[in-house]
């Protein structure tokens, strides 16, 4: 928090000592060496926020790209879950089926089994 406001106050600052200092130029005198810094440091101090706003578009871009990207790989998994799920309960439904059908052919040979042992 202190670091904004002191940043700001700073740039203010150097607002004002380059607008004194324009001002000075456009009439025809001549700049102290700290004047030309405080004119250097001014440009620097565009150029860095110029590229500031360029890196945040940057970051928020590749942060909008890669949330789309995992929205997709989700929506995938989803998809796949879903899929994987349905064979499962198929599965599940055809070992049923099996399972009944296996235990009558047991009961139908446990019959057989009684009648030949009973004609016997």
């Amino acid at each position: 928090m202190t670091e904004a406001i002191i940043t700001s106050v700073l740039e203010e600052a150097l607002k004002q000592a380059s607008e004194r200092i324009a001002r000075k130029l456009t009439e025809g005198k001549r700049l102290t060496d700290t004047e030309v810094i405080i004119l250097l440091l001014d440009q620097m101090n565009r150029r860095m926020e110029i590229m500031n706003e360029s890196l945040n578009r940057r970051i928020d871009d590749l942060g909008a790209s890669l949330n789309k990207r995992i929205d997709d790989t989700n929506r995938r998994i989803d998809d796949l879950n879903t899929s994987l799920n349905k064979r499962i309960d198929d599965l599940k439904e055809e070992v049923r089926l099996l399972k009944q059908e296996v235990s009558s052919i047991k009961s139908d040979i446990i019959n057989l089994l009684k009648e030949k042992l009973i004609g016997t």
